[in-house]
């Protein structure tokens, strides 16, 4: 099952960017000697999640639509997220626009392919 806030969406959403983050930050450095020094640390919160309708696959209703448009729009919204057995507190990530994109599956159809950024908080 995968829901947002209160809304229930298609299985088939894919969460596209799942394995493409690590909760690491590291940098690096040379001394005047030569010498490598290297920072790291972890990360909390932040993790992008992207979840994807496309193609013949899966689809979203106009209703689906409305209502992750209706959360978008909440500034600082937090929404509880189920993956699967996975649960994430997550926000819409507006410094990445656009934070949701749909497009109908056809000229005039009430269903969409599309996009919704969130990061986890």
């Amino acid at each position: 099952m995968i829901k947002l806030g209160d809304l229930i969406l298609p299985d088939s959403l894919q969460w596209k960017n799942r394995y493409e983050w690590a909760p690491v930050a590291q940098e690096t450095a040379r001394t005047l000697g030569g010498q490598n020094v290297v920072w790291g640390s972890a990360l909390v919160g932040g993790r992008p999640i992207d979840l994807e309708a496309e193609g013949d696959v899966t689809w979203l209703t106009f209703a689906q639509v409305e209502a992750i448009h209706a959360m978008a729009m909440q500034p600082g919204g937090v929404f509880d997220l189920i993956l699967d057995d996975d649960a994430f507190q997550v926000m819409f990530r507006h410094q990445d626009q656009p934070a949701t994109s749909f497009t109908p599956i056809f000229p005039h159809a009430r269903f969409f392919n599309g996009l919704i950024k969130l990061m986890e908080v």
